[in-house]
């Protein structure tokens, strides 16, 4: 998936329990860099239970990347009012798991010193 880019027709994509959606594909980015939004859809928040975010670079970096989770639409600005749900520090692979269920979830990588490119895939059940 591409950066977050509020000149898009769609801010958020919506997905639902069984999907598995990147909101950084192998991507070289720099910092700060924001992804994609996702939204649970029409079954948030009651149908989906949890949100797995596979954190994954090329190579051991230093690096931060945060997942935040909001109830309030991105706007064409960008995604607002994130509260963190997890973060992955200097580490090659890394999950972050929430089940405090918001409506929108996106990744930030907030830092980064080598390590190369970087995925963060998100499975929704």
């Amino acid at each position: 998936m591409p950066l977050f880019n509020g000149n898009a027709n769609v801010l958020a994509t919506a997905v639902y329990p069984g999907d598995v959606i990147p909101l950084f594909n192998a991507e070289t980015l720099t910092a700060p860099a924001t992804s994609t939004v996702i939204s649970l859809g029409g079954a948030a928040p009651f149908g989906i239970h949890q949100v797995s975010f596979q954190v994954q670079f090329a190579s051991s970096p230093t690096a931060s990347v945060a997942i935040f989770g909001s109830n309030i639409a991105p706007t064409s600005s960008g995604p607002t009012d994130g509260v963190a749900v997890g973060t992955a520090v200097t580490t090659q692979s890394a999950v972050v798991t929430t089940t405090a269920i918001f409506e929108f979830y996106w990744a930030v990588l907030a830092s980064q010193s080598g390590g190369g490119a970087l995925s963060v895939i998100a499975y929704v059940s």
